[in-house]
């Protein structure tokens, strides 16, 4: 159990390492703290904060350097002052992205997070499965292709030419046929009705049967997870990050099988959460801190952002750029969705 002197001698050695990145001694610690007591007594201080685990010796003569332990210590006491904090206040540079480019917005958000931070930034696009139908189009585009487009309810779309040849009224009749089963139905229903033989059946042999396999092949591919990943130079260049480690983690970063296998092994993350170092469920992440925010549409989890750093980093400006920017993101998508559900 710590009393108050020796948690503020931890809050400063951790805060004084993020800062300048060199071990902190004790007279350091006078020097940036309102304790009136000795050197001495800041340096017995230290060995019980070392002997707790809370900080470790990298040479016996020098300071000390903050453990995951003590790196946890101070995150949970910035949580604590952030519960008090209005942390929208100074975000006003948070850009207005246009609301239909679902890409757009998810890219720059990533650089904007890479460019205001010294940290790499991974943002999941929005889960394609949960999101519903808002419309189904079909044009012709010349005598022998149709353009099939599908609208979600975030305003996401997706749109392919395919070698078709059906009449313009037959053409008509079908999206009309379309959009009556399937706008309302997520992408997940529709998976499943385009995949049961028995609802197919009086479709046999007919143009609909045709534009069913088409929209089959549309969504089984939409529904392929995607993410977008910035700032992987800030990582390059951190001091504290050997490039063994590094590799490592540009490894995972490289096929979309191993990232969300990496991202699924952070278990049910349902709200902001950070990893340090050896609290990872990756033992390639030990180097690193992880801050974790998902967001949402409604109240469903359709996406995720992911910000890796060294531990020796801004721990209150991350949470509060990151917190900030999923809950824009929540409240943008929701809205996206709110507003093609008005349309309909």
């Amino acid at each position: 159990m710590l009393n108050e002197r020796q948690r503020k001698v931890l809050f400063c050695v951790v805060n004084e390492y993020i800062k300048n990145r060199k071990p902190v001694s004790s007279s350091r610690v006078l020097e940036n703290t309102n304790i009136l007591h000795s050197s001495a007594t800041i340096r017995n201080d230290l060995k019980k904060l070392e002997y707790l685990g809370y900080v470790h010796h990298v040479h016996t003569s020098s300071g000390r350097i903050p453990s995951d332990k003590g790196y946890r210590f101070y995150v949970e006491s910035i949580m604590d002052i952030m519960k008090n904090m209005d942390v929208s206040k100074n975000m006003e540079s948070f850009p207005e992205y246009p609301q239909l480019n679902v890409d757009q917005i998810i890219t720059r958000t990533a650089a904007l997070l890479s460019r205001a931070l010294p940290v790499a930034t991974v943002i999941t696009k929005p889960r394609m499965d949960t999101l519903k139908i808002r419309a189904i189009r079909l044009h012709k585009t010349s005598e022998d292709y149709i353009t099939v487009v599908l609208l979600t309810e975030t305003g996401m779309i997706d749109a392919q030419t395919f070698l078709e040849r059906v009449a313009e009224e037959s053409l008509v009749n079908i999206e009309r046929f379309l959009n009556s089963t399937l706008v309302g139905r997520s992408i997940n229903e529709i998976k499943e009705r385009l995949n049961d033989p028995e609802s197919q059946r009086p479709w046999k042999g007919t143009s609909v049967e045709s534009m069913f396999d088409i929209l089959r092949g549309i969504i089984e591919e939409s529904s392929l997870e995607t993410y977008v990943i910035r700032g992987l130079e800030n990582l390059i260049s951190d001091d504290l990050i050997d490039q063994e480690s590094l590799r490592k983690l540009v490894r995972i970063m490289e096929t979309s099988r191993s990232f969300y296998k990496f991202l699924g092994e952070y278990g049910d993350v349902n709200k902001q959460s950070i990893f340090i170092g050896s609290e990872h469920p990756q033992k390639a992440m030990n180097p690193f801190v992880s801050f974790l925010m998902p967001y949402k549409v409604s109240n469903e989890i359709v996406g995720h952002i992911l910000v890796i750093s060294s531990k020796a980093i801004d721990y209150q400006r991350v949470m509060t750029l990151t917190k900030y920017i999923g809950n824009r993101l929540t409240e943008l998508f929701t809205f996206l969705s709110r507003l093609g559900n008005m349309k309909k």
